[in-house]
């Protein structure tokens, strides 16, 4: 009995930790103050702000923004810019495997396929990854 209350209270479907409002905690418990700028997070990416703002910084309209959404369990803007962050990489890979178009292994290509992506100097690959991420994203 004990095991089953478990499984109910922590499902396995919960990879990204939704369960756990908010998603991460980051910009309510510190930010990252470097000579190149200020970051959110230590996976940020752009610089929200220069170092000489530290302290409007804090509740900035953008940094507000970012708690906002994770409060709600979702991802700013800005986090999926974030793309070393490993919580946006496991949501984009869930994402992926959800996605429409199909995901095909470089092995599983057909011949004529493989083919043609080394004669043209893998462009029809590129395309198809970005036409891939791009669905992804919307």
């Amino acid at each position: 009995m004990k095991k089953e209350m478990k499984k109910e209270k922590f499902p396995a479907e919960d990879d990204l930790g939704i369960s756990k409002l908010p998603l991460c905690r980051e910009p309510w418990e510190s930010y990252y103050i470097l000579r190149r700028g200020i970051l959110p997070c230590c996976h940020g990416n752009p610089i929200i702000a220069p170092m000489s703002d530290w302290a409007a910084t804090w509740n900035s309209p953008r940094v507000q923004e970012m708690r906002h959404y994770l409060s709600q369990g979702k991802l700013s803007p800005y986090c999926l810019e974030s793309l070393g962050c490993p919580i946006v990489q496991r949501y984009l890979g869930k994402k992926r495997k959800e996605s429409v178009l199909p995901q095909i292994s470089p092995l599983r290509r057909p011949r004529l396929l493989r083919f043609l992506n080394r004669l043209f100097f893998k462009i029809p690959g590129r395309i198809w990854r970005a036409l891939s991420q791009r669905q992804v994203r919307t």
